[in-house]
């Protein structure tokens, strides 16, 4: 139990005890992933544990607003990734309350005052968020012997999904701090939330929760991620700005069938119009005030090769320095697609399917996790911020907090890596867990005065 002489070298030490067990939640997690919206098995573990520590959960349909989400799987995909979770192992009352797809969650552990019950947001009693995302990518993992998850046996059970991004690992690590600020509850002054965010990946999981109130009140918020520019276990990068706005959309072209050699001019070529699209897409005029970044990562049409195809679907993405450039990318995409429709006599439809926005770490919170890292003596490289040049759905939740007056961090925790992010020989050193849950604690612990541990 925490007290009051509770010391800097007490701290690592319940770390460190805690390390078998980061160990075996992210291998747990990692061999059962679940993609967006159907993180039902990840999300019920999380908020039974929460809720055997004395943590306030909130989740379901008051943890975030259906109706804002860009994208959903339809019922019968929710269902079978339900039934699945429940065979897994998931807590069948937990996963009734999350409905279709409504897997966030959010935890408070108010500080012991009775005097004091984690409504009022001061310099006093301040509350100090932290974001940990949950989902899985579909993609497929490698099953040779020369990565390391199916030589030890927690490769994925599941045929086309695997966690190929870290985020069992940024779960565990929040487990880890969930038992760690139990623990130490009574060293607390102020309210700690843990907010566990599904469907990072698409850039859709962050807004809804924004909207449902997960960041009210929040003075601090920290997120973290394992690897990406903090490549080697050991490094540490304190802070991220130059987060892109983006928006990922996609375009349906109509037109009419037709046998191609008997009747070609009855068709109207839906993969022409599609095609046109593309090259002009990608001919959009780059933006005189910042960067911007235009792709078509995906085409599909046709039925057969003496048939015009009637339809063409195409999904790609913009990204900008600033919403403003994105905003203008993706005008410009939109007049370019309906112009190739008109051109081929076809008809176009545009649906967005994820967006984020742009954003950058507050200064004052990354000076204070640049002080901690250095004093902690754990990280051999430590970096204030690095340009980020990529997009992550945090920044709704960054924005938010900057907009009330609070602050905001994304910081990156080094983790030696087997291959690249999103890709099937992903995996991490597991020894970045514990460098992560110890700072990611003692900058928590900080902002929230408690004195003597830090």
């Amino acid at each position: 139990m925490a007290n009051s002489h509770t010391s800097k070298a007490d701290l690592r030490s319940l770390v460190r005890t805690l390390e078998p067990q980061l160990i075996a939640w992210r291998r747990d997690l990692h061999q059962h992933p679940e993609s967006s919206f159907t993180e039902y098995r990840t999300a019920s573990l999380i908020a039974q544990h929460l809720q055997t520590l004395g943590y306030a959960v909130t989740m379901g349909a008051q943890a975030q607003r259906g109706q804002a989400r860009l994208w959903v799987p339809d019922a019968q995909h929710s269902t079978a990734a339900r039934q699945w979770a429940l065979a897994q192992g998931a807590n069948p009352a937990l996963v009734q309350r999350m409905g279709n797809g409504l897997t966030g969650l959010w935890a408070d552990l108010v500080c012991p005052n009775d005097n004091y019950d984690g409504t009022d947001c001061c310099e006093e009693y301040p509350l100090v968020a932290l974001r940990f995302d949950m989902d899985a990518l579909e993609l497929p993992e490698a099953a040779s012997q020369t990565h390391r998850p199916a030589r030890e046996a927690f490769a994925s059970c599941r045929a086309g999904l695997m966690h190929a991004c870290g985020h069992d690992g940024h779960v565990a690590v929040g487990l880890g701090l969930a038992s760690l600020l139990a623990q130490l509850r009574p060293l607390l002054r102020g309210t700690v939330r843990l907010i566990f965010q599904p469907a990072e990946e698409g850039g859709i999981g962050a807004h809804p929760m924004e909207l449902a109130g997960a960041l009210h009140g929040v003075d601090y918020l920290i997120g973290m991620h394992l690897g990406i520019q903090a490549e080697h276990t050991g490094d540490v990068v304190c802070g991220t700005d130059c987060f892109l706005a983006t928006t990922t959309f996609e375009i349906t072209f109509t037109g009419s069938p037709a046998h191609a050699g008997m009747a070609p001019q009855e068709g109207k070529n839906a993969l022409l119009a599609a095609t046109t699209a593309v090259q002009n897409i990608h001919a959009i005029t780059r933006h005189g005030d910042g960067v911007s970044r235009i792709n078509i990562g995906q085409l599909r049409s046709g039925d057969a090769p003496n048939i015009i195809p009637p339809q063409a679907w195409l999904c790609g993405e913009t990204r900008g320095i600033s919403t403003a450039i994105n905003d203008f990318m993706m005008g410009e995409v939109e007049r370019m697609a309906h112009a190739a429709a008109q051109m081929w006599g076809c008809e176009c439809s545009i649906r967005r399917i994820g967006e984020c926005p742009s954003a950058a770490s507050s200064t004052k919170l990354t000076d204070r996790v640049q002080s901690i890292a250095k004093s902690m003596g754990l990280f051999r490289n430590i970096r204030h911020t690095a340009h980020f040049w990529a997009s992550e759905d945090f920044t709704w939740l960054m924005n938010a907090v900057q907009k009330t007056g609070g602050q905001a961090v994304f910081l990156q925790v080094g983790a030696k890596r087997s291959a690249g992010h999103h890709t099937s020989y992903f995996d991490f050193d597991e020894q970045a867990l514990c460098p992560a849950l110890e700072l990611l604690a003692r900058v928590t612990l900080s902002t929230l005065n408690a004195q003597g541990i830090v």
